[in-house]
This record gives structure tokens, C-alpha cells and sequence, in this order.
């Protein structure tokens, strides 16, 4: 009985958050990534890393050089991001700028917890040619006097300023749909 309700719970969460991914597009239009372009990925060469550019540089120091090695430019045209594991569904980041090798947070920490979120949806979005940084949190939020809850998402809106070299916070959205455990 047990298997066959987790079972239910799973299907309804997946409906769920296949509809949410309707509602999603419907209310970031306004934060389209072809709204925010870069242009085209302009940087060939990599620079070498400058590990005294951040102090996440030297403590992320193998995750950051293995990934920049081996990546691609994926976002604001100059830029190679690259994430890992800040505790239990917490993910944290940092990107590289290819032409003077320097190290730049991304807008991630514990704000960006996973809890509540389907592990298979994008909870960070990016473009190589754009940049706007979208960044999702998902928690449960219980209904009193009810097994009911809601599943809140909000969404971060993140636009990178190339003059001044750091994430801007331009608007937070949040979306919230109402799970019935049966």
C-alpha cells in the first residue's frame, strides 16, 4: 500500500510540474534570454586561471580547473560556469571569464536549495550568448489543518553586468501549486 501511494504521490508531482513548466514560460516572458544578448561566443583562448581573482578560486580550486579545462564557453559570450554541492540539494558556482582568466560567484548558495524540486528539471538557467541568470528554489509549504501543501517555486532573475563585473537581481517571481495527498 505504501509503494503504491508513494507511487500515486510521484505521478501527481510529475503532473505537476509538467504544468508548471507551462505556467514557468508563461510568467518569465518578460525575462526572455533574447532580451538580454551578448552577442555572439567571441572568446577562441582560454586564459589561465587567476586563482587570487576570488577566494572561491583557491577553495574550489580542482572542481573550478577541471571544468574550465574541459568546457565550453555557456554563458555572456565570455564566460565558462562551472557548479557543484554545497550540502544536501544545495548548489553553488562560479564562472571564469575566458580572456583575463578571472573568477566571478554565480548568484547561487543556500538560497537556491533544491528541496521540494523535481531533480530532473533545470533549477539554473543560462545561456551561452545571454546574460540573464535564472536561478529556482523550491520548497513544501504545509496547509494548516490539512496533509495538503503547496509546492512553492520562486524563481531569481539574475542579469550579469559586464561594466561592473557582478550579478544584478532584477526581479524575484514566485509560483505556488497545491499538492492533495490522497
Amino acid at each position: 500500500m505504501i509503494n503504491t501511494l508513494s507511487l500515486f504521490k510521484r505521478i501527481v508531482l510529475i503532473s505537476i510540474f509538467l504544468l508548471t513548466n507551462y505556467n514557468y514560460s508563461q510568467s518569465l516572458k518578460d525575462y526572455s534570454f533574447e532580451n538580454y544578448k551578448t552577442g555572439k561566443v567571441k572568446a577562441k583562448t582560454k586564459a589561465k586561471i587567476n586563482y587570487s581573482s576570488n577566494p572561491t578560486a583557491t577553495e574550489y580550486k580542482t572542481r573550478i580547473k577541471n571544468e574550465y579545462k574541459n568546457g565550453k564557453i555557456n554563458f555572456a559570450s565570455y564566460y565558462i560556469t562551472v557548479t557543484w554541492g554545497c550540502g544536501s540539494a544545495c548548489v553553488s558556482g562560479a564562472m571564469i571569464d575566458t580572456r583575463d582568466g578571472k573568477v566571478y560567484d554565480l548568484p547561487l548558495d543556500e538560497s537556491t536549495y533544491l528541496y521540494g524540486c523535481d531533480l530532473n528539471e533545470d533549477f539554473i538557467l543560462y545561456k551561452d550568448f545571454s546574460r540573464l541568470f535564472i536561478s529556482i528554489y523550491c520548497t513544501e509549504v504545509g496547509i494548516e489543518n490539512s496533509d495538503d501543501y503547496y509546492l512553492e517555486k520562486t524563481y531569481f532573475i539574475n542579469e550579469w553586468n559586464e561594466k561592473e563585473k557582478k550579478f544584478i537581481l532584477i526581479n524575484t517571481l514566485k509560483e505556488r501549486i497545491k499538492v492533495e495527498n490522497k
